[in-house]
C-alpha cells in the first residue's frame, strides 16, 4: 500500500508558494505600470487576478490527490 504524504506538510508548503506568487504578480503589475507610465492600477489588478487564478489551480491540483 502506498503511503500518502502528510496533508499538513503538503499544504504548508503551498502557503509559501502562494505568498511568493502574490508578491511576484504584484511587482510584475507595478513594473508594467512604470513601463507604460500609467497612473491607474489596472495592470497590477490584472496581474493579481491572474495570480489568483493560478493559485486556485494550484490548490485544486494539490487537493485532488486526497479525494
Amino acid at each position: 500500500m502506498k503511503k500518502q504524504p502528510n496533508k499538513w506538510l503538503l499544504f504548508s508548503g503551498l502557503v509559501f508558494q502562494i505568498g511568493i506568487l502574490i508578491y511576484i504578480m504584484i511587482h510584475l503589475g507595478l513594473w508594467i505600470e512604470s513601463q507604460i507610465s500609467l497612473k491607474n492600477k489596472l495592470p497590477t489588478i490584472i496581474c493579481l487576478v491572474i495570480g489568483m487564478l493560478i493559485i486556485i489551480y494550484m490548490i485544486r491540483k494539490k487537493s485532488k490527490n486526497f479525494y
